[in-house]
């Protein structure tokens, strides 16, 4: 208990790591919960008390619609998209030598899912989006067996990330002086800070972790679970110990929580792992939050769930960059309007028909996350931001 208590306390973590990393932990100042508090609590009070008071004005949550849209719930869709995210997830075609060894790099991968706010430029760059990109990276270390426990991750280098990744440092040459193409010099790719952001995360983990005393992120997480095997617990305590897991934001003076990442690594945990080892077989997986990214939202409001503020649709219809504050309304409001759904769905008085799987946010997450797939709503505008570790 000690050790994981005292990780978020492990003091030179940031010296010398990546810039761009360091501003894209927009969360770290953010006062956390207060203690004995449940995060997915947390994370339903503060998003339905922004979203209901200063938040109206940057986006709505449409609950005269919630009815409409439960009643028009496909079931037999949701079952089957729910039950292929939950197969599919993290299952990685790769061979480890250990339940530890597989555990760690599907924590790794969740640690990643990052990018999104870079979703043209890689697709113009590598052909992939930034989902694919991640998984790309991480298969690529494991199968080169390059060393992922706490000392690993902080021998990385930047060209380790371009490598792996296969995310491209240098851009285009310019001339050196105006008129003189004797000598030639790169610009900075326009994907370099992604590539320092995911530096940044890997390397700040494997600090704190071995500062602490763990020799990996399965190490950190396997402890953490055999004292307290709850979601909420593992949440808690990864958001207490990695910045780059602190998904939050202060806005008008109050603390906005929304945790993703954190809940991610817990859910696709419990997913992969649960029915093998009780440890990882949380009982309360049915009580979290919608895991709010780029796509989700984008989902969300397709379905008139949510209406942002003229000048926020605008940005996301032209595919310009959201502010933080705003990045935050759209996810906060998402994770609001999921909430409803679930309520509505699972009322007494509804009329409602749950199929195999029952409507949680979580569920709820894994259906409109698969729907974003669709070919219909693919092409539907996404949130971006790019000075962000959370998504």
């Amino acid at each position: 208990m000690g050790l994981i208590s005292e990780l978020s306390g492990a003091s030179g973590a940031s010296a010398g790591l990546p810039a761009a990393w360091e501003r894209a932990c927009t969360g770290e100042g953010v006062p956390l919960p207060p203690p004995l508090t449940n995060y997915f609590d947390a994370v339903r009070d503060s998003t339905s008390r922004f979203i209901g008071g200063d938040g109206q004005a940057l986006v709505k949550v449409n609950s005269s619609k919630v009815q409409q849209y439960v009643d028009g719930l496909d079931v037999a869709k949701f079952d089957k998209y729910v039950k292929h995210v939950n197969s599919w997830s993290r299952s990685l075609p790769l061979v480890f030598d250990s339940q530890a060894q597989n555990l760690n790099l599907i924590a790794i991968l969740d640690l990643l899912q990052i990018g999104s706010g870079f979703r043209r430029e890689l697709h113009e760059a590598v052909n992939r989006g930034a989902s694919d990109t991640i998984n790309f990276g991480c298969m690529s270390m494991h199968i080169s067996q390059t060393p992922l426990d706490a000392r690993g991750l902080q021998a990385l280098t930047l060209g380790d990330i371009s490598r792996h990744f296969g995310i491209p440092l240098l851009g285009k040459e310019r001339p050196m002086s105006e008129g003189n193409t004797a000598v030639m010099i790169s610009e900075a790719s326009e994907l370099r800070p992604l590539a320092e952001i995911i530096l940044g995360i890997l390397q700040d983990t494997g600090r704190r972790l071995e500062q602490s005393g763990f020799a990996s992120f399965a190490d950190f997480i396997t402890k953490t679970c055999a004292e307290k095997p709850t979601a909420a617990n593992l949440v808690q305590k990864l958001v207490t110990a990695f910045p780059s897991l602190r998904d939050a934001a202060s806005i008008g003076g109050h603390p906005v929580y929304l945790f993703k990442k954190a809940q991610l690594i817990a859910y696709d945990i419990c997913q992969k792992f649960g029915r093998e080892d009780s440890m990882f077989d949380f009982s309360d997986i049915g009580d979290m939050t919608l895991f709010a990214d780029n796509v989700v939202p984008a989902v969300v409001q397709h379905h008139g769930l949510i209406d942002p503020c003229s000048s926020i649709r605008a940005k996301i219809d032209s595919g310009k960059e959201l502010t933080l504050q705003e990045t935050t309304a759209m996810r906060a409001a998402s994770i609001v309007a999921a909430q409803l759904v679930v309520d509505c769905a699972n009322s007494p008085s509804s009329e409602f028909k749950a199929g195999a799987i029952s409507v949680n946010q979580a569920t709820l997450d894994n259906f409109w996350w698969q729907e974003g797939k669709d070919p219909e709503l693919r092409p539907i505008p996404r949130l971006v931001c790019k000075n962000t570790v959370y998504f």
